[in-house]
């Protein structure tokens, strides 16, 4: 598997870390959304068994405890080692956040709302594209946490040589733009007036630079780029299932949206070993 080309950067030699982020990418491929399903589906199709590299299948309690295991420790360097491997374009990147609705039922779900659902119940995930559309830098929040509280999801793009980051209105913060600009990174908003009768009235330098920036032509050109993350999310969700109001609780939605972006890097990795650019579905590339 794909999963094993870069055993420098994680100890992936291990055959079992190995087969259980295999296992993990079956379940999200085959929209499995339970480990005793997974568990019955691997013991029914010894095909798949024997790819992932399973002689005997464990029960779902083993899965359990192994996939809390690397989603803990191993999970997070394989996924910016995938993020490295496909070279993404980050001069230009977007910020924006996506509803994902849950059960009813879950009692761990909060309410927020939507740009175009309105009041739902459920999280959220906050997500920082390239504009190729690889998600760089993520993070999943209940429902009720507000865009701009994205702090440590910005700092999460350290490693990367960004000039502009784009962003809805939501985004025009001022503790956002102090933190860009300790980050050498270019904040650039639509403007929220909040109180204000009309952008003459804003009093923040920042926020006032920001305006007129984004008024410019270079400003206006650049801005457009922003909806590469409005893109990548409605690949996520029409393609790879990302929302799924059958799932409730906090980790086991967010066990499902990790593997979920995973595996869409994995894609994007395979189609840029076969030279394939765009982002249609398989049968249509």
């Amino acid at each position: 598997m794909i999963i094993e080309k870069f055993p420098r950067l994680v100890d992936l030699r291990n055959i079992q870390i190995c087969t259980f982020f295999n296992a993990s990418c079956i379940k999200v491929m085959n929209k499995i959304y339970c480990l005793r399903e997974l568990e019955w589906a691997l013991k029914n199709d010894a095909f798949a068994a024997r790819i992932i590299g399973l002689t005997d299948i464990p029960d779902h309690s083993t899965l359990c405890i192994r996939l809390k295991k690397i989603e803990n420790t191993a999970f997070f360097q394989v996924y910016k080692a995938f993020v490295f491997m496909l070279k993404p374009d980050v001069r230009i990147t977007s910020i924006d956040s996506t509803a994902l609705r849950s059960s009813r039922f879950d009692s761990e779900a909060k309410s927020g709302k939507g740009t175009r659902l309105g009041w739902y119940t459920g999280y959220k995930l906050h997500l920082v594209s390239s504009c190729d559309l690889i998600p760089l830098a993520f993070d999943i929040t209940t429902a009720n946490v507000y865009d701009n509280n994205c702090e440590q999801l910005i700092k999460q793009l350290d490693d990367h040589d960004i000039f502009a980051l784009l962003g809805d209105a939501a985004y025009d913060s001022v503790k956002l733009f102090e933190l860009c600009e300790q980050m050498s990174i270019h904040l650039l908003t639509d403007i929220n007036l909040r109180r204000a009768k009309s952008v003459e009235n804003i009093k923040n330098e920042y926020r006032i630079r920001n305006s007129l920036y984004l008024e410019s032509p270079i400003g206006e050109k650049i801005y457009k780029h922003r909806i590469s993350v409005e893109r990548l999310f409605s690949i996520l969700k029409m393609r790879y299932g990302l929302e799924n109001p059958r799932l409730y609780g906090f980790n086991k939605y967010k066990s499902h949206v990790i593997w979920t972006l995973l595996l869409y890097l994995i894609e994007k990795l395979l189609d840029k070993d076969q030279g394939v650019a765009c982002n249609n579905f398989p049968w249509n590339k």
